[in-house]
């Protein structure tokens, strides 16, 4: 009986621990959680890479954005000098996990974003298989706001998304 509580309550101070940067990610970068979710979500906050920044609703699919500055992890000594390169060049890393009708995560097709800065310099990418989503790195080291489009092509679907964020 001891273990099966002590079990528990690991498993809740874990999940805890692995929610919480998702869930301060919010407060640091002072953007507003979304308010539109998706009942019957089942990826967790763990499968994730980084800190929601935006959500939206297309045609029924529940589109999660988050964003990574990998800046931040520079110093740690384990990344090599192409990687430290990459870093200044494109230091934002943005993942986007698409979920379907039935609440399951969208694991094939093809998805491409467009940034524009302030200036209306843009940015294009395509994203690449990356877990349970699909990522690309980007350049939005000057402060200002950004206009993120998402374009992906799911299961015979093209959901097109656009939204503005704030690099502060």
């Amino acid at each position: 009986m001891k273990q099966i509580l002590k079990k528990i309550a690991i498993s809740v101070l874990f999940s805890l621990i692995i929610t919480s940067p998702a869930l301060a990610g919010s407060e640091m970068t002072g953007q507003k959680m979304p308010d539109q979710k998706m009942a019957g979500n089942d990826m967790s906050a763990s499968d994730r890479i980084g800190n929601l920044f935006h959500e939206s609703v297309v045609v029924g699919y529940m589109l999660s954005y988050y964003l990574m500055d990998l800046r931040e992890k520079k110093g740690d000594g384990q990344k090599g000098d192409d990687m430290e390169k990459m870093d200044m060049e494109k230091p934002h890393h943005i993942m986007l996990y698409i979920i379907d009708k039935n609440h399951t995560p969208v694991l094939k097709g093809t998805v491409g974003f467009l940034i524009k800065d302030a200036a209306g310099t843009a940015q294009k990418a395509m994203a690449m298989k990356m877990g349970m989503g699909f990522g690309i790195t980007a350049d939005m080291k000057q402060k200002g706001v950004y206009t993120i489009s998402a374009k992906a092509l799911v299961n015979g679907t093209k959901l097109m998304d656009s939204f503005e964020y704030e690099i502060k």
